[in-house]
């Protein structure tokens, strides 16, 4: 069953004498299509994103990658 109607003050009110019975499990529906946005032009992302000449700020062996994970599974 579709039954119109409209917002009003952040309530759906009905269109015409229709009245459902209390409690009624409903499903809403907006008329309006989605306004997507999309950017003007795609291009690739140059990385690195800041320019930066000094050493790294950790090393990531092998080890160490394996105790981050090791740490993330114990948090949670």
């Amino acid at each position: 069953m579709e039954v119109p109607g409209q917002v009003r003050n952040g309530v759906v009110v009905l269109d015409g004498p229709t009245r459902l019975p209390e409690g009624a499990r409903v499903v809403v529906s907006y008329g309006a299509k989605p306004r997507i946005r999309t950017a003007p032009v795609r291009r690739p992302v140059t990385l690195p994103i800041f320019p930066y000449n000094g050493p790294p700020d950790i090393e990531l062996t092998n080890d160490r990658i394996a105790e981050v994970l090791d740490i993330e599974d114990a948090s949670a």
